[in-house]
């Protein structure tokens, strides 16, 4: 009976279009009549449906992810947890599975869904599903956001950014109802989900939306960075004049500069590079965000000022662009920063642009980090992590540097750190640093090197791995040979 009285309610809504001003009204005010041009979209209630099948890809890549997990024991004891499990360990359960982005569970957790009484289980699958980006709990989260009233907060809350992750637009009525009823304090999060599911003349709505007077300045701030995700060409003017108003606030105006940028327009380029010479640095960091999505020389040119900002946040934001165009031209400079005083944030990010970027001038000065003895461990570990991810330069002089803490108990921090990035991929240069982790003593480091081994299973270590596993079998008298964590880990990657 509710369901049908809401249906005839949003029927009646979406023929009716907001009041504007007379036409004759001396104070007609552009925003309005923008805003009260939208009419309301229906409430709608999607149909029921199971999850997708997760695609091969996807069930390689997540047992890829976390090889300890990749076995079908494995597969079967978290099946079992889904049934049979208490809620705090299901809840747990979930958490890890969205942290490793595992497809591998999504008929279990739907099943789960359909039959638990637990509000915090269903906000750990709905968050399971925004993380899968399945549409199979639409159903739900849109009658839900259509009827929230009697419902918890948390559980809204995570329909809101289940409809979101989704893009499900059959909740574009619910959302635009609850972002004008401020009242029930879902404000920002109807606004930061309309920016996702919303097209055009959402945008449009919102732009008009601006004008309001009883909006607060958070709010108008929140407006102007959603109309930022939506990109609606129509939107254009108000936000080109908000971001040069120099009597708006410094947030809004930046906000409404990276948003003219991402859009695109030629226009834009002019704008910004003119408001790049404004005093204040929040305006010139989002300047800068705006003008990553051209390449033209004079673009080109204001990044390469921007690497010299007193601001630090600014020249991060040049630095992103100089990653994300491959700007080899400025390897360079990025060296020098890096030589020089810089806050500890940007050089770390310098690392890994630098061994992106793949110039001979980067990659000598990366590597002259990792066999410079005077350069801290903390560095060595986090430029050999940006190497070996991107794999041009420097992996045997990484190698080297590994063996050397095996032999310092006072680099165990970086033996450890070093033992995670070789775990992370499967290369056959890795066999030999695999066994001498596993040969190590300290049990911290053995269990690193079986870490580095679930990965790449290499032969060279496999009868290492092989004698430590016997360690946690049992003998006659049903005794284990040996109480050692290690030996259980052994048994289980072999096991997989």
């Amino acid at each position: 009976m509710k369901r049908f009285v809401c249906i005839c309610m949003a029927i009646l809504a979406s023929s009716l279009v907001f009041a504007g001003p007379d036409a004759d009204d001396t104070d007609f005010d552009v925003g309005e009549s923008i805003s009260s041009s939208y009419v309301k979209k229906e409430k709608v209630w999607p149909n029921p449906k199971r999850p997708t099948a997760a695609t091969s890809e996807q069930i390689a890549s997540s047992r890829d992810k976390n090889p300890m997990n990749a076995g079908e024991s494995y597969e079967e004891d978290t099946k079992e947890i889904f049934t049979y499990g208490l809620t705090d360990e299901i809840a747990t359960l979930l958490d890890t599975l969205v942290q490793n982005e595992d497809y591998r569970f999504k008929d279990a957790a739907y099943d789960l869904f359909q039959e638990t009484k637990s509000q915090k289980i269903r906000e750990k699958v709905l968050s399971y599903f925004s993380m899968t980006k399945d549409p199979c709990l639409e159903d739900f989260a849109v009658e839900i956001l259509n009827d929230p009233y009697e419902e918890r907060h948390d559980i809204v809350v995570a329909c809101f950014k289940y409809v979101a992750a989704v893009k499900s637009t059959d909740a574009i009525g619910a959302v635009v109802d609850l972002l004008e009823k401020d009242d029930l304090g879902y404000f920002n999060e109807a606004l930061d989900c309309l920016g996702e599911i919303g097209g055009s003349e959402e945008a449009v709505y919102l732009a008009g939306y601006i004008s309001k007077d009883d909006l607060t300045t958070a709010q108008r701030q929140s407006l102007v960075k959603v109309l930022g995700k939506i990109h609606a060409d129509e939107t254009w003017d108000i936000l080109a004049d908000i971001a040069q108003d120099e009597n708006e606030d410094i947030y809004i105006r930046s906000y409404a500069a990276e948003a003219i940028g991402s859009m695109g327009r030629k226009e834009a380029v002019d704008i910004l590079v003119d408001l790049f010479e404004d005093e204040n640095p929040k305006l010139r960091e989002y300047v800068v965000r705006g003008l990553s999505d051209f390449t033209d020389s004079i673009v080109q040119t204001v990044i390469k000022q921007a690497l010299k900002d007193d601001v630090w946040r600014v020249r991060m934001e040049a630095i992103n662009v100089i990653e994300k165009h491959n700007m080899t031209s400025l390897s360079k400079d990025l060296i020098y920063h890096c030589k020089h005083k810089e806050e500890t944030v940007v050089k770390e990010k310098i690392y890994k642009v630098l061994a992106k970027l793949n110039t001979a001038d980067g990659n000598e000065y990366l590597v002259s980090l990792i066999t410079d003895k005077k350069t801290g461990d903390a560095i060595k570990s986090k430029v050999a992590a940006a190497l070996l991810e991107n794999n041009h330069a420097g992996t045997q002089e990484i190698l080297e540097l590994a063996e050397e803490t095996l032999k310092n108990d006072r680099q165990k921090n970086l033996r450890y750190a070093l033992g995670k990035e070789f775990a992370k991929y499967s290369r056959p240069e890795f066999g030999d640093i695999c066994l001498k982790y596993i040969q190590s003593k300290d049990t911290s480091t053995q269990g690193t090197g079986l870490d580095i081994y679930a990965r790449g299973k290499y032969s060279v270590a496999t009868q290492a791995v092989q004698d430590l596993a016997a360690l946690a079998e049992e003998d006659a008298d049903g005794k284990k040979l040996a109480n050692n964590a290690n030996a259980q880990k052994a048994k289980k990657i072999l096991g997989n």
